[in-house]
């Protein structure tokens, strides 16, 4: 027992005096008869065990002051206590007093440092805790659930999606053999596609949809100028928009294209199973004798023409020249890079790749040209086309 001063008058443990009591007397509280004020956490200054001071005013007075009588409580048992009593449970509880301190906490007490009263969520030891506060009745006190966080959200979600994946298959399925769009490979699932490697014409094969499911060797080196791979893209987009492909036509159909300075021929048939369109199969190969017409007209035509005339290709090499030009420059062999020709005229036709107009320059020998760079259907540069034009009949040729 001890005054409202902080004077013990009689103790326990005789002890006589302790500040934390005293100064816990002192504080400027209206208690009535008989209500409990609890303390926060302190250390006992005899047992040096933390503790939490109960006090109750007494009617009696002494020396014209009130009489409280003090109580201390040990935490150490209770906080094993009530760890034990939650350890078999999905949850935890800490206990905090008015100040911050925790007078339960059952994690380690480093742990309680970084606790922040505010936040929803804990980590500890690889767990997620949902936080939920509460007040402890009339008790300044403050307590915390911590409930262990299930994975019931992310294991529906994954089910979710699962489910999705499994009618995205089945609605899938019901397309595929609602519109017959079917793989025409199950029709040579006995044949090794390699086999189509060894022959010279290029080959192709296409789903119903029109996609290409298998493109042998010669048919990439074909298109290797337009498509890096065949594979996965629609017959469209190498032998364009042709209306002899649309439709379910099942007789083979021959067409002739210009790709590029070829000109290919295409043998276009169906892949019919059980009355069924599976896809189709194209063989293609160059159309060598009308190719040969046109390069000979070609020709005819470059080497009537009173201009010189050279084709440089993309790798910088000669690729033609007719008579004209090469009695203005020397050296116009077939697979010559044109630096060697001429490396002012090279450096010019580099700077103007990109440009896509014809631009002229005279050279410094006096030759005036026209240079023109050439791009395919897909505007991917090929060449450039060089017009020598030049009144000055070359010294040594004389011209009819």
């Amino acid at each position: 027992m001890l005054k409202e001063d902080g004077t013990i008058l009689t103790s326990a443990s005789q002890n006589s005096q302790d500040p934390d009591i005293a100064k816990f007397v002192r504080q400027p509280t209206q208690l009535g008869n008989y209500q409990v004020l609890v303390s926060g956490v302190h250390v006992d200054s005899l047992s040096k065990l933390e503790v939490i001071t109960m006090i109750v005013p007494l009617q009696k007075k002494f020396e014209d002051q009130k009489i409280f009588l003090a109580v201390n409580f040990r935490l150490d048992q209770y906080q094993n206590e009530i760890i034990q009593e939650s350890m078999n449970q999905n949850f935890r509880i800490a206990v905090f007093d008015p100040s911050g301190n925790p007078v339960i906490w059952p994690f380690e007490k480093i742990k309680a440092n970084a606790f922040d009263p505010q936040q929803e969520t804990f980590y500890y030891d690889t767990l997620r805790y949902n936080i939920v506060a509460s007040d402890a009745g009339y008790s300044p006190w403050r307590l915390y659930f911590f409930f262990e966080a299930n994975n019931f959200e992310l294991y529906r979600a994954i089910a979710i999606l699962f489910l999705v994946f499994a009618l995205y298959i089945c609605l899938y399925e019901l397309l595929v053999e609602f519109w017959g769009v079917n793989t025409a490979k199950t029709y040579f699932e006995n044949i090794d596609f390699a086999i189509f490697n060894q022959i010279n014409e290029g080959v192709i094969i296409a789903n119903n949809s029109g996609r290409i499911i298998f493109a042998n060797e010669t048919a990439h080196h074909i298109f290797a100028d337009r498509k890096d791979t065949l594979r996965n893209i629609k017959l469209k987009e190498i032998f364009g928009n042709t209306d002899d492909f649309q439709g379910e036509n099942e007789r083979a159909t021959t067409l002739t294209l210009k790709f590029r300075d070829k000109l290919l021929k295409v043998i276009h048939s169906p892949i019919i199973k059980n009355n069924k369109i599976l896809g189709s199969l194209s063989v293609i190969r160059t159309d060598v004798k009308e190719e040969t017409v046109y390069h000979q007209v070609l020709n005819k035509l470059l080497e009537a023409l009173s201009q010189g005339i050279i084709f440089v290709d993309k790798n910088h090499e000669i690729y033609l020249a007719n008579f004209m030009a090469k009695c203005y420059l020397k050296n116009l062999i077939p697979g010559t890079s044109i630096e060697v020709i001429d490396r002012e005229l090279a450096t010019f036709i580099y700077n103007n790749i990109d440009s896509g107009i014809t631009k002229r320059i005279e050279l410094s020998r006096g030759l005036a040209c026209e240079v023109t760079p050439v791009y395919d259907d897909d505007g991917i540069y090929v060449g450039t086309l060089v017009v020598l034009q030049n009144d000055v009949i070359p010294t040594g040729h004389s011209l009819s």
